[in-house]
């Protein structure tokens, strides 16, 4: 919850080490009344310095990698998971893949630079940048060649620093197929100096290193073309090679060319002394993507470390009236070259050393440059609260009244309504006569149609304004699914937290965008809605959808003998909670999303079809309370659910089995009443998970046995890979307990006991 209202957004594009540093420092001092958001493809990102030791196995990846989702929720800023694809300084928009634009006030750019593709054949190779597909791909090549028998040839074209290293790194994790002679390695470099760059006696060294690790060196041999056999020099000569790893310069990020921005001649942004862009005011850039005409810099991650806390001072300056910053890049600074086992070169003003103890110090420090995002504290409790030095109290002047109406005064203002429902996508109905725009909506029900409606209301889970259009909408629209109804309209009711009429404005198209981008896959338009001004963002939906009378599926109505599937992984509810007190990667949160993300109406669809006796969907009661539910029938019923059948998302059972559970735990807690046998599950991470809520749950159905199968397969092969046979409905034998809990068992047996014991009844 918020103590200032926003007036400004300072957008982040990309990752890099700049605006993590950035990031880390606006934790420690933020600046009220300015948002901060960053946009990256990635949850997590590199760190650049820790690269070979994570190809030489030194490192697990989360070391070597920053979590952008928990830093920027330290930081207090918003993450948004997309690619950039175009920026438009005169409009200040970033425009990213399948979604709406992003508007700004001031933006930054640290995006990096990608694989440089104008040595012919390229594309055969596996390139170093960006550094988080490299790791998949080295992941791949590695299993590859430890179960190869064949003699294999691995080549690492560029003499850099970082080809140097990377050669070792791969010499050091192959080190039994290096030296029983089944695989070798090779590091091409066009110039006689390696690594380029260094001092006589560092170059000395390292090629010692290379030497022991037996990387065998091509000096003075620049590569013409990569072909399928290896590398064509420019003198004629090949090297057979399996495989070909670029480590050379690479360029920047095609997209810039469109920008209209300033650009050197490897199309990397132009910026001055202050890292903004040269002629733009209102745009930064920083690390790889940044060029110093005057004087160009290596693209090294040490640079934009350096550049971090300058861009820091200089985003906040711009909006204080304060005086900016320039970088002032260092002349000389320590060069710490790991050597695949455990070794570094040490090089300082021509002075160079080798051993076990300055790559034990180029650990230590590395380490340390981590600590500073891994330790930085999550939630207000951790940290003293300090009067901020410095507010954006305004926007052009203008700022908001101190005391706020209730009632309809608190309603968004209708010129701020009008132009976000215009940016809308359009929308179709077949039954919506009059919508928005009117005092209230009419529709036209198809003849011997009944109306199915439901509401649904939720507290923002991410802090993607656009994300969460789309999950209220999809949580909303799964009560219809689960009736097997087909939905056709929906109103919103909207509360935006206190900002700017800007800020407000672009928070509700996104809000709205992000809703009807799934009403309108689910052919179902917005037909209203109410907004108002409250303490954080929600968003309410009520669902009409139609059904003929006999295609509805109720809650109820299952039978003795009927298998339960569901559809989709348990976990959400722990997953966020541990999220946000800073517990669960991002990764994780990353599968939770798309887990949400995944809609039930094909599921729904497949239940019908396969003929499901009752249906409902998982959500805030978790899969205890939603199962008794469904059990509260014709006649005493009971079901039996199998530990090991239970799909779990990525870090739920971790979460779960740590206490990081949801606010609502405590009240589902009162259906655990209810099962027979706690003892069998209570030492297990699924006891908690029988009761934790779920936003856009999947659904869970009483299938006859004879077609679970058939209907399993089908879920799969629609998209939903972890459905599952997770028990079986049976007589309640006793119906004050009617839930019994099995850690492992098969389906078909338990369906067959429960058979004979009917027939025994019989």
């Amino acid at each position: 919850m918020q103590d200032y209202p926003n007036y400004q957004d300072i957008v982040l594009v990309g990752g890099g080490h700049a605006h993590a540093i950035v990031l880390q420092m606006w934790a420690m001092n933020p600046l009220p009344g300015a948002r901060l958001t960053l946009v990256s493809p990635q949850v997590q990102t590199a760190y650049s310095g820790m690269l070979p030791g994570l190809v030489a196995g030194h490192y697990h990846l989360d070391e070597t990698h920053i979590d952008l989702v928990r830093l920027c929720r330290a930081a207090g800023a918003r993450f948004i998971q997309a690619c950039a694809h175009y920026i438009d300084p005169q409009a200040r928009k970033v425009s990213l893949l399948g979604r709406p634009d992003l508007d700004y006030d001031l933006v930054s750019l640290d995006v990096g630079a990608t694989p440089a593709r104008e040595l012919p054949g390229s594309e055969l190779a596996i390139p170093i940048k960006p550094i988080d597909h490299f790791y998949r791909y080295w992941q791949q090549l590695q299993k590859r060649v430890q179960k190869s028998r064949a003699p294999m040839k691995l080549g690492v074209v560029g003499g850099g620093a970082g080809g140097c290293e990377l050669a070792m790194a791969m010499a050091h994790a192959l080190e039994e197929q290096v030296y029983s002679g089944r695989l070798q390695i090779h590091l091409v470099h066009a110039g006689e100096r390696l690594p380029d760059g260094y001092p006589y006696l560092a170059r000395k060294l390292v090629a010692r290193e290379l030497n022991r690790l037996g990387v065998q060196q091509h000096r003075n041999w620049p590569v013409a073309a990569i072909t399928e056999q290896g590398v064509r020099g420019e003198n004629g000569e090949a090297l057979e090679l399996d495989q070909v790893l670029l480590c050379t310069n690479a360029c920047a990020p095609p997209w810039l060319a469109t920008s209209g921005l300033p650009l050197d001649k490897q199309g990397f942004v132009l910026v001055d002394e202050q890292l903004r862009a040269q002629g733009h005011e209102h745009i930064f850039a920083a690390g790889d993507v940044a060029s110093f005409s005057r004087s160009p810099l290596p693209k090294a991650g040490v640079y934009a470390v350096r550049q971090g806390p300058v861009l820091f001072h200089n985003l906040r300056a711009t909006l204080t009236g304060r005086p900016l910053k320039c970088y002032r890049p260092q002349t000389d600074f320590l060069s710490l070259l790991s050597c695949g086992d455990k070794r570094a070169v040490a090089t300082r003003n021509g002075v160079a050393a080798v051993g076990g103890a300055l790559w034990r110090w180029k650990d230590h420090i590395d380490r340390t440059f981590m600590q500073r995002f891994s330790a930085l504290p999550v939630t207000m409790e951790e940290v003293s609260p300090k009067r901020p030095r410095e507010i954006v109290d305004g926007r052009y002047g203008v700022s908001l009244a101190a005391m706020r109406c209730n009632g309809c005064g608190a309603k968004v203002g209708a010129e701020i309504l009008q132009r976000a429902l215009q940016k809308l996508p359009v929308q179709q109905s077949g039954v919506l006569l009059r919508g928005v725009g009117d005092d209230a909506a009419v529709m036209e029900l198809p003849q011997g149609k009944l109306l199915v409606q439901s509401s649904d209301q939720l507290r923002t889970p991410v802090a993607d304004p656009w994300l969460f259009g789309r999950l209220a909408a999809l949580h909303a629209l799964s009560d219809l699914f689960a009736m097997h109804a087909r939905p056709v309209t929906a109103q919103a009711l909207v509360t935006l937290p206190l900002a700017g009429a800007e800020i407000t404005e672009r928070d509700l198209q996104q809000l709205l965008a992000g809703a009807v981008y799934e009403l309108n896959r689910h052919q179902c338009a917005l037909s209203g809605g109410h907004t108002a001004e409250g303490a954080e963002m929600q968003l309410g939906l009520t669902v009409n959808g139609i059904a003929d009378p006999d295609q509805l599926l109720e809650k109820t109505g299952a039978r003795a003998g009927d298998c339960l599937i569901l559809s989709k992984p348990l976990g959400v509810g722990t997953i966020l909670a541990a999220e946000g007190i800073g517990e669960a990667p991002g990764r994780w949160l990353q599968q939770a999303v798309e887990t949400m993300l995944h809609s039930n109406a094909a599921a729904a669809d497949l239940f019908a079809l396969y003929g499901a006796h009752a249906l409902t969907d998982i959500t805030g009661f978790g899969l205890l309370g939603h199962l008794l539910e469904m059990l509260d029938g014709s006649g005493p019923l009971g079901a039996t659910l199998i530990a090991e059948r239970l799909p779990l998302i990525a870090g739920a059972a971790h979460c779960a089995e740590h206490g990081w559970l949801s606010s609502l735990q405590p009240q589902n807690a009162a259906a655990y009443a209810y099962v027979d046998n706690p003892q069998e599950w209570q030492q297990l991470p699924q006891w908690d998970l029988l009761i934790d809520p779920q936003t856009c749950g999947g659904l869970l159905a009483a299938v006859p046995a004879e077609r679970a199968e058939g209907c399993l397969q089908a879920l799969q092969q629609a998209g939903y890979s972890d459905a599952a046979i997770i028990g079986a409905v049976t007589p309640a034998d006793r119906p004050q307990a009617p839930i019994r809990l099995r850690r492992k068992a098969d389906w078909r047996e338990l369906i067959a006991r429960e058979a004979e014991t009917v027939q025994g009844q019989i």
